[in-house]
């Protein structure tokens, strides 16, 4: 395993260099490995990814993982490590056959690890100009006269704006919205099944949708089939897609236009205040929390603490569907979507 490591270090200095965490984390995970007694290094079939949680829980005794952005940087490097391995054939991803997301959540709940504050809220004004100035960076691209990384920036656009209008007319989790597959969206591109909820697509988002999959199945040489995960299909011609590179997306995007005040001399701008915020208007037009929570994936009675008085009292008799496609339509941002 030192001498993948050494290779994967060599060949991959390009992505080390952006991503410097993972130069740290890939050696504490063969530090790891070479302790007396795990003694694992010089047996790589050995590895699963109970030895990656092992390492995790080492670690964190150690106090240096005692967070899940720290745990999930920690995931992110080892998952890099072996992305390349299997693409070198120098050994398989032990992380192929696994549910990520699930498998992180299992991690926070072994170990106690502290789960992120809420990274606040855009205004409502803000939110119209980044979808106003992604549609039009998108729509006036000249894809025929455009370079590689021209070409790289235009894909990473196009995704950006599909997560964004998802997410504000289904405020859920990111990785939920980046779960998304073919078979959750009608053959009309008109609903989308999320949350055990069926959400209406405005007809820009249906265009988008429909656009991006075009551009990618002719990129990919192949149509999209019904299992496909969307947002995987789309960037599937460049690589492998990551939810965690939208962060660096929408920071990337606000350095050259500026949308979001204070956010150039910021070092990251995360997506979640976009989810933040949806949440908060319907709050603002007085939706029912259960609505709310079923959309959002979040507890009834955190939204219940968090957003309204001790003596609220929630009540639902309406059709879920309904309710939930009505107040989303209320937000002030709907007409852009």
């Amino acid at each position: 395993m030192v001498q993948y490591r050494e290779d994967y270090f060599e060949d991959c200095k390009a992505l080390i260099e952006s991503n410097y965490p993972y130069r740290n984390h890939v050696n504490k995970f063969i530090e790891y490995l070479s302790l007396p007694e795990v003694h694992l290094a010089d047996t790589p079939r050995e590895i699963s990814k109970e030895t990656v949680k092992k390492c995790i829980g080492y670690y964190h005794q150690k106090g240096e993982i005692n967070s899940r952005k720290t745990m999930e940087s920690h995931l992110e490097s080892i998952k890099s490590f072996y992305d390349y391995l299997s693409r070198t054939g120098k050994w398989v991803d032990i992380f192929s056959d696994l549910d990520y997301s699930d498998f992180k959540d299992t991690i926070v709940k072994m170990y106690g690890l502290s789960e992120p504050i809420e990274r606040g809220f855009f205004k409502c004004s803000d939110i119209q100009k980044i979808l106003i100035t992604l549609d039009d960076v998108i729509d006036s691209f000249e894809i025929s006269s455009a370079g590689i990384r021209d070409e790289e920036r235009y894909l990473q656009r196009i995704i950006l704006r599909l997560f964004i209008k998802l997410t504000l007319i289904a405020p859920a989790k990111r990785n939920v919205i980046t779960a998304i597959i073919r078979a959750d969206i009608g053959n009309d591109f008109k609903k989308l099944r999320i949350n055990d909820v069926e959400m209406n697509i405005p007809c820009g988002l249906s265009r988008d949708l429909k656009s991006a999959i075009r551009y990618a199945e002719k990129k990919n040489g192949s149509v999209i089939k019904e299992n496909d995960n969307i947002f995987e299909f789309i960037y599937r011609y460049k690589g492998k897609f990551k939810g965690e590179s939208l962060n660096a997306w929408f920071f990337n995007m606000n350095q050259d236009f500026d949308i979001i005040k204070g956010g150039k001399s910021k070092k990251s701008l995360a997506v979640e205040p976009i989810r933040n915020t949806a949440i908060k208007m319907m709050v603002n037009n007085m939706v029912n929390p259960i609505l709310i929570s079923r959309v959002s994936g979040i507890k009834l009675s955190i939204i219940e603490a968090t957003y309204y008085p001790q003596t609220w009292r929630a009540e639902y008799n309406e059709d879920l569907n309904k309710s939930i496609n009505r107040a989303i339509a209320q937000n002030d941002y709907y007409c852009y979507i």
